[in-house]
């Protein structure tokens, strides 16, 4: 498959910025340059992946598959669950790339879902997998999750009179979230259900 010359570029403009890494690691690379290696890398996958699903729309054969096909969206009992193979970020990190494609991403995949609770008040319930014994949920953002259920047409908004949340934390060895999606006022039998350490 030939691959376009923009796709093609962005690959090449990443080769470069690993090799250059590679080269200084001789010489113990200083923490910033690994600091911006790792930017350039964050943003360079997001214009990877939009270049990609940007061909996959206009291509009649031979799609590119990428990483964003393990997330998954289904609904049974009129909860709808998410799977996102990603870490969600931090705070601080809430412009990242990162941020951006899990956006993009939950938008993508919950497009058959398109106005499923547009008229309700749910509550959205994230479980956050972390490769961590210890760790802060609330250092963690939950709004790329929100932003995408907008941008997909599920929720209309996620303020106060359409939207609330709850998060967990747990330990895998596999990072990961898991998204559930439901009418707020179904939320303690589904906690009953879901969360059997948790006696209401």
């Amino acid at each position: 498959m030939q691959i376009e010359n923009e796709l093609y570029n962005s690959l090449q403009s990443l080769n470069n910025s690993l090799n250059n890494l590679l080269k200084d690691s001789y010489l113990s690379p200083t923490d910033s340059k690994l600091e911006r290696f790792l930017y350039t890398l964050e943003k360079k996958r997001f214009e990877i992946y939009e270049q990609v699903r940007f061909l996959n729309n206009i291509a009649e054969e031979n799609e590119i598959h990428f990483i964003d096909n393990d997330y998954k969206a289904t609904l049974k009992d009129n909860v709808l669950s998410l799977y996102i193979p990603e870490k969600l970020p931090n705070l601080k990190n809430r412009s990242s790339y990162a941020h951006k494609q899990i956006i993009l991403n939950i938008a993508e995949i919950t497009k058959p879902y398109e106005r499923l609770f547009y008229d309700k008040f749910v509550i959205v319930v994230v479980k956050i997998f972390e490769k961590r014994k210890v760790w802060d949920v609330d250092n963690r953002t939950v709004k790329p999750i929100q932003d995408g259920l907008i941008h997909g047409g599920v929720i209309r908004d996620d303020n106060l009179f359409n939207c609330c949340y709850m998060a967990q934390g747990f330990y895998s060895d596999t990072p990961h979230i898991e998204v559930s999606v439901l009418e707020a006022a179904k939320i303690i039998n589904f906690i009953n259900n879901n969360l059997p350490d948790i006696n209401i």
